[in-house]
């Protein structure tokens, strides 16, 4: 996390839990890393890097219960490795094991108090994996506490209470993660979403097209924008946006649905997708 990702020597590069991508209201996705081995590591002693290097081994083979155990073992040799309670935590997060990995996690901040990624990715499986957003809020209210410049800490906190209906606090956090980073336009998009679902289409527009002029192929921009449009009666800009949707991302029935419904609503007849099957 943050400068513990840095590779050193021969670890197994960890895997990344920086939830910077956090697009779905009710899922949260991780991000897997490919391991790799580099030159011997200085500054452990010989059964250190032999479980290091099974570690390695291990996950390089996909028998991610191995390498729990080697990276366990590698711990029992030094406890204070932030990098591999890291490691383990995110092996958790892999073998589905949620609450060890909290664990995990509340190890690495007991280590370091000083770690608001810790408390940011513990937040974030918190809410997606356990459904425990008030706890994660918690966790992210620490984090903040630590660096409250951090775009991405403060959106993850807006997703929170997106999904907890808490509208106006969530306007609120994502509007301090795009005063803090004026280019992540995933915090334009949901500021222009949630808008959109308290009925003000209108306002929603703007941060909608904030967010498409920051990234152009951000595909659900697009998509929303078209369906607010579409609840103005402007069925024909609605469709353009529509269009620009499914083009930037073809294989979203959701997308293709509501370009249909765009085409029907201008008169057109909707396109039909010819899906082969090779079975």
């Amino acid at each position: 996390m943050g400068k513990q990702d840095v590779q050193i020597g021969n670890r197994p590069q960890p895997i990344s839990t920086s939830y910077n991508t956090l697009y779905s209201m009710r899922h949260i996705a991780l991000h897997l890393l490919t391991i790799s081995l580099a030159i011997v590591m200085t500054g452990t002693g010989q059964d250190a890097d032999y479980w290091l290097a099974q570690t390695a081994s291990d996950y390089r083979n996909g028998t991610y219960s191995l390498a729990l155990q080697d990276i366990e073992e590698y711990l029992d040799l030094n406890s204070s490795d932030l990098w591999a309670w890291n490691f383990k935590a995110n092996l958790l997060i892999k073998l589905k094991r949620y609450h060890e990995a909290v664990d995990s996690f509340d190890q690495i901040i007991q280590l370091d108090p000083s770690s608001s990624q810790a408390y940011n990715d513990r937040a974030l499986i918190l809410s997606g994996a356990l459904r425990q957003d008030q706890e994660a809020l918690d966790s992210l209210d620490e984090a903040l506490e630590i660096n409250p410049n951090d775009a991405n800490i403060w959106y993850n906190k807006g997703i929170i209470l997106e999904k907890q209906k808490r509208y106006n606090d969530s306007l609120d956090a994502f509007g301090k993660a795009t005063t803090l980073d004026p280019s992540l336009d995933k915090a334009w998009y949901r500021q222009g979403l949630v808008l959109g679902m308290m009925g003000r289409y209108n306002d929603s527009l703007q941060y909608l097209n904030l967010a498409i002029e920051q990234n152009p192929k951000n595909a659900d921009a697009w998509n929303t924008k078209g369906l607010f449009l579409m609840e103005l009666n402007s069925s024909e800009d609605a469709l353009i946006c529509l269009e620009k949707a499914t083009s930037l991302d073809p294989s979203n029935r959701d997308f293709l649905n509501n370009r249909n419904e765009a085409l029907m609503a201008v008169g057109r007849q909707p396109e039909k997708k010819v899906v082969l099957d090779f079975s």
